[in-house]
């Protein structure tokens, strides 16, 4: 005969660790996502307001404006608070560029139409076509400006792509981590549901309701950290891939950040799993006894 007592044990046994690896997956999984939503936007906004520092205004001025003026006129506009950094460029640096892009000496042809100019860097809050369309006009309200020089198309570009990105990102990722923050909480609960006659016969013995959560969440907290750990080395693997690919995006000078990012995602994993955990063992503490069969 055989042993079906020890042979259906096994069997559960292999159901309930299977059930505990699929929970500690999708924890992984969820978690695995928030972090990558969260490294995304963290570098995007650390990708734009550097990109924004290396955006360049160049105030031009007619060719009789005397360098005097056009010095005051930089002291006046330094202090706004859209200036980052400001510079002037004078009238023999503006020549030399435009000989070294035409290819030829053309002040041997016609007079140098060139004067000083004011090379303007703008702060990072203010690198966006709205904003620098709104500064290049208020400067040339001033009447020896004669006009503003700016990459306008290339702002635009960058700006409404990476708003789409991080949308298309957002909305992907919030759709993943709901559907497996169901499958986490649904995994759980069926863990516990499994056991609920150990609970109700706790309780039966006189076992405090905090004396049979402690186990149950107990075993949350290590699923919320192997889950977390997992997640961890996934966005390791990612981020150590993707700064050989993109270094300009994914950039480790930031290292302190990326840690708090990092120890966000097992903390929120821990605390999460221990959450459902301890909700799914209060509903069947309070159940009543006829509805354990159910």
């Amino acid at each position: 005969m055989a042993n079906y007592p020890d042979t259906l044990d096994k069997i559960t046994k292999a159901r309930l660790r299977l059930s505990t690896f699929g929970s500690v997956f999708s924890i992984a999984l969820t978690m695995f996502f928030i972090g990558t939503l969260g490294f995304f936007a963290f570098f995007s906004t650390l990708y734009l307001k550097n990109l924004s520092q290396k955006i360049e205004m160049e105030v031009l001025f007619y060719s009789d404006i005397k360098e005097a003026d056009i010095i005051a006129l930089e002291q006046s506009i330094k202090l706004k608070p859209y200036i980052a950094a400001s510079r002037v460029s004078s009238r023999e640096e503006n020549t030399e560029s435009a000989k070294k892009i035409i290819g030829n000496n053309y002040t041997d042809i016609i007079p140098n139409p060139l004067n000083a100019s004011i090379i303007i860097s703008v702060a990072p809050e203010y690198a966006n076509s709205d904003s620098l369309a709104k500064i290049s006009k208020e400067l040339k309200r001033n009447e020896i400006v004669q006009d503003v020089d700016y990459p306008d198309y290339i702002v635009k570009t960058v700006s409404n792509n990476f708003q789409k990105i991080q949308w298309i990102i957002l909305g992907v990722c919030a759709v993943f981590i709901l559907i497996t923050m169901l499958l986490i909480a649904n995994c759980i609960r069926l863990n516990i549901y499994a056991k609920r006659f150990n609970i109700k016969s706790m309780l039966l013995v006189g076992a405090t309701p905090r004396f049979v959560r402690k186990p149950f969440v107990a075993k949350g907290f290590v699923q919320g950290v192997w889950g977390g750990i997992i997640a961890i080395l996934g966005l390791a693997v990612i981020l150590y891939f993707g700064n050989k690919s993109l270094p300009e995006f994914i950039d480790f000078s930031q290292m302190a950040y990326i840690a708090i990012i990092l120890g966000g995602v097992l903390l929120f994993s821990i605390l999460f799993t221990m959450l459902i955990s301890s909700i799914s063992v209060r509903r069947y503490i309070r159940i009543k006894d006829e509805r354990l069969y159910l």
